[in-house]
């Protein structure tokens, strides 16, 4: 009530009058009034904190502190919806127990006060939630003894952020006010938070352009020259220009000359017609330097539909270009490459069907590239390849194996088997999957004949067709091992030799000599059985495999058969030829342990039976084996004493039958075996000549008797001066630097070449008459002296002795020693003398043992004697004392 005092009078007296008046509903709008005005003001006031930039956190913070103030309330939170849409988390808030800010979480569930809100989108108020059957109220509001509450929620542009609520532990009742104040202050929130995710989303885009790798230019199309406005900075890495040196600039300043202008026209088209376009430039950078640009732009256009702003994005694809550019390069390279292999070229699918081939191969097979593409590669291939082929190809689809390479016969149009080298590999992409196979296919049928050629000239006769002696001594080596595990078999081997084939070749001719040959095999094949080998060493050798014989009569009457059938004559180019042959038979009960053995004795008996005449054969026995290991023996031991220096030079004088003197020596080989002895020349010097070792030997003996003829001389002088006399082998005459050797020996030991006499046998002079008559020819421009040896037992043709520089002749003790008996071996002697006077020459007389040959030399005037009869030969020691002496016969 409001009561005021008036003066007055009452009744004519002095009176103060009372009014009195109801004033609670004015005075209930009054507060209204006031409290709206709170409202607005806290509102305004949150508005004004919003548009002054104030962070989000903070924004809310005092949302919830304003609000809880001007609603008088306990408490106040802002509720954000997580991701999911289901959970609402207790964002913001004041009065709240510790720890609950940033944690609690309530669902979004309709009889929720906020999960009502949020449902409907509509504020909800509860004046008392003890007895309220609407809104039962999450456990947190009731741990926290609310009764009352209002709530109203946060807009957002898809989904509300969520609700803004206040709560009080006392009952209390919520305007319509109050929900529009609640609402404000959510708008308020609501465009803060708009704002700051459109800020979030802003600077993420930024940092977007700004870390792209990716160029991105932004241009203005409403301004003249359509200026660029941004850059990024990978636009600036790109092109090496600065954001300052581009922004207010048109992009054509990246392009150039070779840009290529149909590009550049639809670029322009994009731009006026407002349109997205991508196009591939030709560009350059600052430095000049030439890139590949990918340019996508898009116009941009305003709520309006305006169009406001055109954005490019650019990428240097130069390196895409250049491994584009390097593929086609190398895919050319590829097409030519098979397309023009000299060897065969294929693609095929996983199952084998042929996708591409070349010429090459379809030469190789005789087909169109149609008419192979038609068909799966199995068609083509031999049938015996197929199986083999597919377990390989499985293997390659496995992994079991990175490739197939084979040899492989494939079948041609025509029907003739091709003989390939296959190659085959499995083509994968980048993830490893197979994607098709490749394969070559090489020729080689011309190599595969080429080997078996070179097969069969490694393993056969060229001329006869025959197995050679490779071949002849793997099937002996074989017979052999079976000879060792079977007791009872036996076996033979027959060397055969022809008889005077080089008479045929000599007279007739090589050609006519092959054809005997070869007519001769035909022969010896029809002598032999299926299981047996009839082989060619060379020259007139053949060489003969008995398989499984009984006994060695087996072995003999096949021998017999061959001279048998080699008496019928041949008839070559219309020659008669006849011919023999000597043939050695060994056995394989001796026991042999290596072919080379049985056929080296085979040889041996063969030259027994040669030496006792034409068409002839023998067996090998155990004595000529044993004197066969012999020789063998014997050949090492000397090459061990040519190593060890076990070899010794002996001297036997010459003497002059008018003076009795001696003239010079001889100079003799001999070899003291540690363990045997003496061993006789008769027994090693054969074995040097046939091995070869006489070479060794003749040099060895030159080079010591100079040097002791150098050393005699000096001490023993006479006139003339001591000779030397030094046999020389037929094997020396072959070696084509025997005159350098000589004069070697000649110039390191100081002799006098006159004094050195060089002693020659009749046969080796007579074998190669003419070159060793231009030999002999070299060495007597040397002065060096010749002698024929042991004359008279020789072949010398003596129309031709006189060709020869032959100084003087040696008359064999075989004729010395009959000079005692009357008759005939006197006469020889004395032809001889006369002979050698006739041509110039002087004699010496070989094998002087006796006064009465002395006295029958001197009187056939016969110059020089050499036998007992004067001296043995002697060490070098022993002919020095005998020459200090100095001995007169």
């Amino acid at each position: 009530m409001a009561a005021a005092r008036i003066p007055t009078t009452y009744q004519g007296q002095v009176a103060t009058q009372m009014v009195m008046k109801e004033i609670t509903e004015r005075q209930q709008k009054a507060a209204e009034l006031r409290i709206l005005a709170r409202q607005q003001a806290a509102v305004a006031q949150l508005g004004q904190l919003a548009l002054a930039g104030t962070d989000l956190t903070t924004l809310m913070s005092e949302a919830v502190t304003l609000v809880a103030q001007i609603l008088e309330v306990n408490y106040c939170g802002i509720w954000e919806l997580l991701p999911g849409g289901n959970t609402l988390l207790l964002q913001t808030g004041v009065g709240w127990q510790e720890g609950l800010i940033g944690y609690a979480l309530v669902g979004v569930q309709a009889n929720s006060l906020v999960g009502y809100t949020l449902l409907t989108g509509e504020p909800a108020i509860v004046e008392d939630l003890r007895v309220d059957n609407k809104f039962t109220g999450p456990p947190l509001l009731h741990n926290h003894r609310v009764i009352s509450g209002i709530s109203s929620i946060i807009p957002g542009r898809e989904q509300p952020f969520g609700v803004l609520g206040a709560y009080t532990t006392t009952q209390k009742k919520f305007t319509e006010d109050d929900i529009h104040f609640l609402q404000g202050v959510g708008n308020v929130l609501a465009t803060a938070i708009e704002r700051q995710q459109r800020e979030a989303r802003l600077h993420l885009m930024e940092r977007a352009l700004a870390s792209s790798s990716n160029g991105i230019v932004i241009t203005e199309p409403n301004q003249p020259n359509n200026p660029v406005t941004y850059v990024n900075p990978a636009f600036e890495s790109i092109t090496g220009y600065s954001a300052e040196e581009v922004l207010g600039s048109n992009c054509r300043f990246l392009q150039g000359t070779d840009t290529d202008p149909s590009a550049i026209a639809q670029l322009a088209a994009a731009i006026q017609e407002q349109r997205e376009c991508h196009v591939i430039l030709q560009n350059y950078r600052k430095d000049g330097s030439r890139f590949w640009n990918e340019l996508y732009i898009s116009p941009v256009f305003d709520a309006e539909g305006y169009l406001t702003h055109f954005v490019g994005i650019q990428n240097d694809i130069t390196e895409r270009k250049q491994a584009e550019e390097a593929l086609l390069k190398s895919e050319e390279q590829f097409r030519l490459t098979f397309e023009l292999a000299p060897i065969g070229m294929v693609i095929a699918t996983l199952d084998g069907h042929l996708l591409r081939v070349n010429q090459a191969l379809c030469d190789a097979l005789g087909y169109t590239p149609t008419e192979l593409l038609t068909r799966p590669f199995t068609d083509i291939s031999h049938p015996d390849e197929v199986t083999i082929t597919r377990m390989q190809y499985k293997k390659l689809l496995k992994g079991e194996i990175s490739h197939l390479q084979r040899e492989m016969r494939l079948i041609s149009k025509d029907g003739s088997i091709v003989n390939t080298l296959f190659n085959l590999a499995l083509v994968r992409d980048a993830r490893g999957k197979p994607l098709h196979l490749i394969g070559q296919v090489v020729d080689i049928t011309e190599r595969k004949r080429m080997e078996e050629q070179l097969l069969r000239d490694a393993l056969y006769d060229g001329l006869t067709g025959l197995p050679n002696r490779a071949l002849f001594m793997d099937r002996l080596g074989y017979a052999l091992r079976r000879a060792k595990g079977h007791e009872d078999y036996l076996f033979a081997v027959l060397f055969l030799d022809l008889d005077r084939f080089k008479v045929v070749n000599d007279s007739l001719g090589h050609g006519v000599g092959d054809r005997l040959l070869v007519a001769i095999a035909r022969r010896l094949e029809g002598c032999l059985r299926p299981t047996d080998t009839l082989g060619r060493l060379g020259g007139d050798e053949f060489i003969i495999l008995l398989d499984d014989i009984q006994e060695v009569s087996e072995a003999m009457a096949v021998a017999e058969s061959i001279h048998q059938t080699l008496k019928l004559p041949f008839n070559l180019n219309g020659y008669q030829v006849v011919t023999t042959a000597s043939i050695g038979i060994a056995l394989s009960a001796t026991g042999y342990d290596r072919p080379e053995d049985m056929l080296r004795d085979a040889d041996t008996v063969m030259y027994r039976a040669k030496e006792q005449g034409t068409a002839r054969h023998a067996v090998f026995d155990t004595q000529m084996y044993n004197c066969a290991m012999a020789l063998l023996q014997l050949e090492t031991d000397l090459r061990w004493a040519i190593e060890r220096q076990q070899l010794q030079v002996y001297y036997q004088p010459i003497v002059s039958l008018s003076s009795g003197k001696i003239t010079g020596f001889e100079a003799l080989a001999r070899w003291q075996h540690p363990e045997q002895g003496w061993i006789s020349p008769a027994q090693f010097i054969p074995v040097a000549e046939e091995t070869g070792l006489i070479a060794s030997i003749g040099q060895w003996v030159m080079r010591e008797s100079c040097y002791q003829l150098r050393q005699w001389q000096q001490q023993f002088r006479s006139n003339p001066p001591l000779t030397i006399s030094v046999n020389l082998s037929g094997k020396q005459f072959s070696q084509p630097d025997l005159v350098e050797q000589i004069q070697q020996i000649i110039a390191e030991t100081g002799i006098d070449p006159g004094c050195l006499k060089l002693e020659i046998t009749e046969s080796g002079i007579m074998e190669n008459a003419e070159s060793t008559a231009a030999l002999l020819e070299q060495l007597k421009t040397l002065n060096i002296q010749f002698s024929i040896d042991d004359f008279g037992t020789g072949y010398s043709s003596l129309s031709r002795l006189h060709q020869f520089p032959i100084n003087t002749l040696k008359i064999d003790r075989a004729f010395v020693s009959r000079m005692n008996d009357e008759g005939e071996p006197r006469s020889i002697v004395q032809a001889i003398v006369t002979l050698a006077h006739n041509l110039g020459m002087d004699v010496v007389a070989e094998g002087v043992e006796t006064v009465k040959q002395l006295v029958q030399l001197k009187m056939q005037q016969c110059e020089y004697g050499q036998g007992y009869l004067f001296s043995k030969p002697l060490s070098s020691e022993a002919a020095g004392k005998l020459m200090a002496i100095a001995p007169r016969w």
